[in-house]
């Protein structure tokens, strides 16, 4: 299990005239985390890898954290598969599969993106879409236009070499007139030019809003935390066939098994699975 990193903070909010709901998080503190649990990736894999963190984090604030979120996205680019999962408590975690020698973008289509929401007592919710064209962020909005028929605009962002990062989620509520809306788009658009240590919640909350005066519908520190345990891992190895363990376990050596998500090791004997392990 991974020590939590420092804290990161969402903040859902909605501005003063009522028309325009939004997310903004600062991404900057999960750097470390990544680069912490993934020291074999380059700072390129990383910083996709805590864009992808930050657009779940920004899609859990829509419910105000009320639920477990875990999505897998499936390229034809560099990374084979980005992954994250995220807790109602504010612990997220993330993996990303690269393939190796391969080169062009990190995250490009075909591909798919699963989104599994699950709450306790309840059955988990799945739902599919293929890649569309454009970035990782085009993907999130694709996802809320289609499984939610809700009209959002996502941006993320992550500096490889700074590891300063965040994201911004906005949403125009029914009945935004076409003036305000106008407005928004501009703010969007000159969001370009704001330097990324600059954009913090309650700037963007500012920025959103054209002043001050947004309000704080809810906020939530989240951190880079795994959350894999031993005793997780001989539960989960115990599901494995007989002929799977016996693969694993050759000569019924222990083995070391690491954690994807942390890079947490453990080390495992045959003797130590539970029953049910030779099914």
């Amino acid at each position: 299990m991974q020590e939590p990193a420092a804290a990161a903070r969402v903040v859902r909010a909605l501005t003063s005239d009522r028309h325009i709901r939004l997310s903004a998080l600062d991404a900057s503190p999960l750097w470390d985390g990544v680069r912490r649990g993934h020291p074999q990736l380059e700072a390129d894999a990383c910083a996709v890898l805590v864009q992808h963190l930050a657009g779940t984090l920004l899609l859990q604030a829509r419910t105000f954290f009320s639920e477990r979120l875990q999505i897998l996205v499936r390229t034809s680019g560099r990374a084979k598969a980005v992954v994250s999962d995220a807790w109602p408590e504010g612990d997220i975690r993330g993996v990303l599969d690269p393939v190796p020698g391969k080169d062009g973008a990190w995250l490009e289509g075909p591909g798919l993106v699963q989104v599994m929401r699950s709450t306790a007592g309840a059955q988990p919710y799945m739902g599919n879409l293929e890649w569309v064209e454009g970035s990782l962020a085009k993907q999130f909005e694709a996802y809320l236009q289609q499984s939610e028929q809700v009209q959002a605009s996502v941006d993320l962002w992550c500096d490889p070499a700074t590891g300063e990062a965040g994201g911004l989620l906005v949403e125009p509520m029914p009945g935004c007139p076409p003036d305000r809306l106008q407005a928004l788009i501009d703010a969007l658009d000159g969001l370009e030019v704001v330097p990324l240590w600059e954009r913090t919640p309650d700037f963007l909350c500012t920025w959103i809003n054209r002043g001050p005066g947004s309000e704080v519908l809810g906020a939530t520190d989240v951190r880079y935390h795994c959350r894999c345990s031993r005793e997780s891992l001989l539960q989960a190895l115990a599901g494995f066939g007989a002929e799977r363990l016996a693969d694993m376990f050759k000569e019924d050596l222990p083995v070391d098994v690491r954690c994807d998500y942390c890079g947490a090791e453990y080390r495992v004997a045959r003797a130590d699975i539970p029953a049910g392990g030779d099914a």
